[in-house]
Formats: C-alpha cells, sequence, structure tokens
C-alpha cells in the first residue's frame, strides 16, 4: 500500500535523497529515495519505495514501488511508469501524457487495461513543489492547485494551509488535503524549511507516519514488518447484539488533531457533523443515498482498470443474472452468490483487480468489493466500493470485540442505492463508510486514512417506541 509522500527531491548534481517512514510509536514502516536523473534531452525524477507489512500469522512482505516521471527539456512530462511488487505479484503501469489527456495502460500477469484521463488546462505534475519553494502564507494563506498524481493515475485537487505562523527559524507547518473531484482522498500535515518539505506526517493504520528526512544508512536499516490490522483496530465499548446489528445504531466520533472533513452517506448512512464531533445513523433506511442524476449513474456503471466489467470473463459470469427476470437487487444477490467460490483462500497481502481476484482465486475483503462491483457494472447495475470498518465480535488477527477495516460493495438497484457485503455475506449497522470509489487502491487506503483522525465517542441502539 503506497502513501502519498510529495516530498521534494535532490537536484540533478547530487545524490538521492533518502527518507524514513517511522510511527510516533517509534515502529518503522519503510522508506523512500527520490532522485533526479539527467538526460541530453530532459530528466527523470525517479521515486523508490519499500515498505515491509505482515498481518498476523502471515508471511511478511515487502511491497516496492518505483516511479519514474520522465521530463523533456522545457519542463513538460512526457511519461510515467511505475512498477509495483508484493511477493511474488506484480503490476506495471505506464502513462502517456498528451496536451489534454493522459493514456493509462495498467498490466499485471492475467492482463492489461486502458484508460484515459482527461487533464484541466492548469494542471500540475510536482505536487506543488514548485509552489511552496516560494508560499508566503501570510498573503496566500489558502494555497490550492490541480495535481496529476502518479500513485492513482487520477487528477486531484490540492488544499495547503498553515497551522500558524511560521517559528524562528523560519518552519511552515501546514496541513494538505487532497480531493479527487469532491471525495476527499487524503490529508497530511506537512513541514517546510525555507521552501523544501522537510516532514510529512500522514495518518495512516491508526496512527501517524512521519516521512522524515535523513541519510541512506538510516533509512535501509531492517526493521521488523509492520503489524496492520492489531493497530488499526478501534475496540468497541461493549458487544454489539445481532439484533442490534440488524436495527438502527447511531454512532458518535470526535475528530481527531483537530482535523474535520465530511463522510459519506450513502442509503443506509447519514452523517451529520456539529464542531468536533461527526454522527453516524445507520438503518436499512437511514441514508439519503448516494447521487441518482444519470452521469453519476453511467460513471458508475464503466470499465475501470480496478472494475474491469467489460473484459468477456466478467461479461460471461453476469450474463445469467443479466438476463433474469427479476428485480436488480435479486441480481446483486446472485451474483454474490456466484462469486463465493473465488473468494474461498484468505490472502490479506496486497490488493488486486476484479480479473486478478478471478485469476488468484483469493483476497480479502478488498478483493470480495472489488470483485462484486465489477459482476454488478457487467450486468449492467451501477456499484461503487464503500470501504470503512465493520464490527467483528469474534477474534480476527488476534482483536475481537472492534471495528476492523472492511470494504463491500453498495448498488444502484431498484431506484435506489443498497449495501451487499460479498466478504461478510450480508451488511448490518455495524458498517461504517467511509470512503466511496471505485476499487481503487488510493480510495481504500484513504479510509485507513481517516478512520486514524476518528475517535469513537459513543454508541447506541435506536428504538422506535411502543405505540400507543
Amino acid at each position: 500500500m503506497c502513501m502519498a509522500l510529495a516530498v521534494s527531491v535532490a537536484s540533478a548534481d547530487e545524490p538521492a535523497t533518502w527518507y524514513t517512514i517511522v510511527a510516533d510509536s517509534g515502529a518503522t514502516l519503510g522508506h523512500v529515495s527520490l532522485q533526479v536523473a539527467a538526460r541530453a534531452d530532459g530528466r527523470d525524477l525517479i521515486e523508490s519505495q519499500q515498505i515491509y507489512l505482515r498481518e498476523r500469522g502471515g508471511v511478511a512482505n515487502r511491497t516496492t514501488t518505483r516511479t519514474v516521471v520522465r521530463e523533456e527539456a522545457d519542463g513538460r512530462v512526457s511519461s510515467i511508469e511505475s512498477t509495483a511488487r508484493t511477493g511474488r505479484s506484480w503490476s506495471r503501469t505506464n502513462a502517456t501524457v498528451g496536451a489534454n489527456r493522459v493514456d493509462v495502460v495498467r498490466e499485471t500477469p492475467t492482463g492489461s487495461g486502458r484508460e484515459s484521463v482527461a487533464l484541466p488546462a492548469d494542471i500540475r505534475f510536482d505536487d506543488g513543489e514548485a509552489l511552496l519553494q516560494s508560499w508566503t502564507p501570510a498573503s496566500t494563506p489558502r494555497l490550492e492547485f490541480t495535481n496529476f498524481d502518479s500513485d492513482s493515475m487520477a487528477v486531484e485537487r490540492i488544499v495547503i494551509e498553515p497551522l500558524g505562523a511560521a517559528d524562528a527559524q523560519g518552519r511552515i507547518n501546514a496541513v494538505r488535503w487532497r480531493y479527487e473531484g469532491q471525495d476527499l482522498r487524503g490529508v497530511s500535515r506537512i513541514a517546510l524549511e525555507h521552501g523544501r518539505l522537510v516532514e510529512v506526517a500522514q495518518p495512516m493504520f491508526g496512527e501517524t507516519f512521519r516521512v522524515r528526512l535523513t541519510d541512506r544508512t538510516t533509512a535501509e536499516r531492517r526493521h521488523p514488518p509492520y503489524q496492520v490490522i492489531p493497530n488499526m483496530a478501534q475496540r468497541a465499548p461493549f458487544q454489539i447484539s445481532q439484533e442490534a446489528r440488524r436495527g438502527h445504531i447511531r454512532y458518535r466520533y470526535a475528530f481527531r488533531e483537530g482535523v474535520t472533513f465530511p463522510l459519506p452517506q450513502t442509503g443506509e448512512q447519514r452523517a451529520r457533523t456539529d464542531g468536533a464531533f461527526i454522527t453516524l445513523d445507520i438503518c436499512d433506511a437511514c441514508g439519503p443515498g448516494l447521487p441518482t442524476d444519470e452521469a453519476y449513474l453511467a460513471a458508475a456503471r464503466r470499465s475501470t482498470t480496478w472494475l474491469q466489467s467489460d473484459h468477456p470473463r466478467l461479461q460471461a459470469m453476469a450474463a445469467a443474472a443479466r438476463g433474469y427476470d427479476v428485480s436488480d437487487a435479486r441480481k446483486m444477490e446472485v451474483l454474490l452468490q456466484r462469486a463465493i467460490p473465488y473468494l474461498e483462500e484468505a490472502d490479506f497481502n496486497g490488493h488486486y483487480s476484479a480479473l486478478d481476484t478471478l485469476e488468484r482465486r483469493k483476497g480479502d475483503c478488498t478483493e470480495a468489493a472489488v470483485l462484486l462491483a465489477a459482476l454488478g457494472r457487467a450486468a449492467g447495475i451501477p456499484t461503487r466500493v464503500a470501504s470503512g470498518v465493520s464490527y467483528s465480535r469474534q477474534s480476527y488477527h488476534g482483536v475481537s470485540n472492534a471495528f476492523i477495516p472492511h470494504s463491500w460493495v453498495v448498488a444502484y438497484v431498484d431506484g435506489h442505492w443498497r449495501s451487499f457485503d460479498l466478504a461478510l455475506r450480508e451488511f448490518d449497522s455495524a458498517h461504517i463508510a467511509l470512503t466511496i470509489g471505485d476499487g481503487d487502491p488510493r480510495s481504500i487506503a484513504a479510509a485507513g486514512q481517516l478512520a486514524s483522525l476518528l475517535r469513537l465517542d459513543t454508541m447506541a441502539e435506536v428504538r422506535a417506541r411502543p405505540a400507543g
């Protein structure tokens, strides 16, 4: 799982710049190196990242990512190449940058997928690095721009706001927000010294990780793998009964670190922000649902590089449900049953597309959600992937009676949005959605970031008053 770092690169006549990724608890996640390689006709900006993770009882895995951004002599970005490896699995993404679009090809052992991303006229490719070098918060208290993110291969809107005045050494602390459309995809605190980004503090996995400038020896020092689930799980104040989970539950969360943000409103989830708190009501019909305009529904039907709903194999799996003379809700239930055999072996390492999941025949809740969402789209049903947390009473990775990371599907069926959960087989009121996306790693990782910025304050079962 990649972290959105966007730290400053070395100049062409300097060696690589090294950073460590360290939690406030002292645990190490991995390291990053950034380098500039000169060419006769321009330069290459090279970022290499290594993350070392292990789930409880599982095999430790290193995820390595290498991204090369190619700039021409005039500074224009012409291409982006990225390769990622986790254990024996790999993916490669090549992006060709044109005047008004980026053509993206993503390859995995199961095949390749293509998509084009439209570019606004004022798009940047440097995460605002050049802007930060001359930024003076006193005169420009809000720095906002559009950027092409080389990790997600998507257009994003970045907003940077200072956290107070510069200190005596000229160090500026600020908060950086990343949005994809209107959806929050990342939040971090950054530190600048004389225009250079020297630290990024990013919530992730239930704590805050700091990307800090260091030397190569320190960055590459051996460390134990980081265990994700035990750190990200949030214990419930009491056990939630099955009866309560089938009904209406109200949750009240406090925002940590003074950072407030909206949460999605699905067909089952209603969100209300009140100062430093947000209240979530979750039940079968509690929420207003996602948008229902034709443009939104059309986007929720299209094939992507993660939800390859136009692939013949997924089309064939969805063909029977597509032809049934039944409701769309019933079609989703049929597709859910059809997908179960492809997730019989649990695998918590990495994140894979719908087609990769069919080939591998294993995965966790994220693969389950991606596969079901792709099958729904293949059947002509608009779907999105919801990511957040769900309650587990049983022991899961050594943690019980807790809310743990989870993903499921929201589908537009029979005139309204409804949730379907392939991994747990059913949706209940102990599912809390933090992000809505298209099964891409970034929207799923964003849920982990936002969970780290929320603290469960209270929760209560809401019951209807007896008649009379």
